[in-house]
């Protein structure tokens, strides 16, 4: 294996004895240029310290989060942040709506929070649709109140509607002398709103690793974006989600089976625009030990699955799914798909 060409003043045993506060002090080009020497030899244990401590660092920076505006009756915080289908499908008519007028009321004040970082602008121009007794400046920042107040039918119009008008805003203007990159210009034309991809979890037998799993993936994803160029990468970052649809009954499930369960998440209203695709993510087992293990199959990169939405036309000659590798997923990956390219 080849040695690493550390940064000057750096060495094995000083990377090794450092602690997440040490860590934390460190200056942040410093701490690239450690991680850019470290990431070439990905199974040496420099690489796994610097990654544990970049992870460390993510969560010790991490604000508390707000919590849901609206928490069904017997669910937890946490459930009714997320996106569980078996409590969904629980839920009474009119708890379904009101859950949906939270999901809704929750979007629109994390893009006032995000907007309100910069020049404290609207998040969006108004839908075209305006719900009876609104006025457009509603439409722009409904409070729970107002969205508690429509038809679920009337909710659902207002929702698609909504996502539509976030797409189409004007993007912010960009620096003349920083040429943006393929994925900053896909974003910026759609007015940085929410992005990123829909996962369906296929693997339930730790918890403790599904947790590593998705702080590891997170990381990972965090020193893609760190490789962007253009105007508006903080927003960037922001933005990213990753839409999780939980149930252990979707225990290694086909993919047709994780289609199907896409599709019924995104005709409840639970996947916005940014994440609406051709393909969805698969976090089965194979998945999870790979991104956990830096890339220990075949590959010898971390990879998750990806999966068409739509079935193949041509059976047998295409089984609709392929592994991506994580290092490409947002940069290379989702530029083409948000703009109708094949993968």
């Amino acid at each position: 294996m080849a040695r690493i060409a550390f940064p000057p003043g750096w060495s094995s045993d000083r990377i090794q004895a450092l602690t997440p506060e040490d860590f934390s002090q460190v200056p942040e080009e410093e701490r690239k240029a450690l991680w850019a020497a470290v990431r070439k030899s990905p199974f040496s244990s420099e690489y796994e310290k610097i990654n544990e401590l970049n992870v460390a660092l993510l969560k010790a920076n991490e604000r508390p989060s707000t919590p849901p505006t609206y928490v069904p009756t017997g669910w937890t915080v946490d459930q009714a942040r997320g996106f569980d289908l078996n409590l969904v499908t629980k839920l009474s008519e009119e708890e379904h709506r009101l859950w949906i007028a939270g999901k809704t009321a929750d979007d629109v004040r994390r893009v006032q929070k995000r907007n309100q970082l910069k020049h404290n602008q609207l998040p969006s121009s108004a839908p075209s649709y305006i719900p009876a007794g609104w006025t457009a400046e509603q439409t722009i920042c409904p409070s729970f109140e107002l969205l508690s107040q429509l038809s679920k039918q009337d909710l659902t119009i207002f929702m698609q509607a909504r996502n539509e008008a976030n797409q189409s805003s004007p993007a912010a203007p960009q620096r003349a002398n920083i040429a943006p990159s393929p994925l900053v210009q896909t974003l910026q034309r759609a007015g940085f709103s929410p992005w990123g991809f829909v996962i369906v979890r296929t693997c339930y037998h730790s918890e403790n690793r599904w947790k590593q799993f998705q702080e590891k993936l997170e990381a990972m994803c965090d020193r893609q974006l760190d490789e962007e160029t253009g105007d508006g990468l903080n927003k960037i970052q922001e933005t990213l989600e990753f839409k999780m649809i939980e149930d252990p009954r979707l225990q290694d499930v086909s993919a047709e089976e994780a289609r199907r369960h896409f599709y019924i998440a995104k005709a409840m209203g639970g996947v916005a625009a940014g994440l609406d695709l051709s393909v969805l993510l698969i976090a089965d087992e194979g998945a999870v030990d790979s991104i956990l293990d830096d890339g220990a199959d075949d590959s010898g990169a971390p990879y998750i699955t990806a999966v068409d939405v739509k079935e193949s036309s041509e059976p047998g000659s295409y089984p609709g799914h392929f592994k991506v590798a994580v290092g490409s997923l947002l940069c290379e990956l989702y530029p083409k798909l948000s703009t109708g390219l094949s993968p």
